[in-house]
């Protein structure tokens, strides 16, 4: 099974952080080369980023883009 992308984790983190780092949905768009409604759309999960603004928005917040990718859960069932 492959790791999925958790859309809803990183529109939410999108959305704390700049907030937290008072920046307006304008300002971020322009620091990650992106329209404004491209940015509103990625942070309120309407829409899925590109691989480039996925990887442009965790260069400026400063996180890992394996952060925002679902690991399989193992099963608890022993196999004999």
């Amino acid at each position: 099974m492959r790791n999925q992308f958790d859309a809803l984790k990183f529109s939410i983190t999108c959305k704390v952080w700049r907030n937290m780092n008072g920046f307006t949905i304008q300002q971020m768009a322009e620091l990650n080369g992106m329209a404004s409604s491209t940015y509103g759309f990625v942070e309120n999960g309407d829409r899925t980023p590109t691989m480039a603004e996925f990887s442009h928005l965790c260069d400026t917040m400063n996180f890992e883009a394996k952060d925002f990718f679902k690991t399989p859960e193992k099963s608890n069932h022993a196999r004999n």
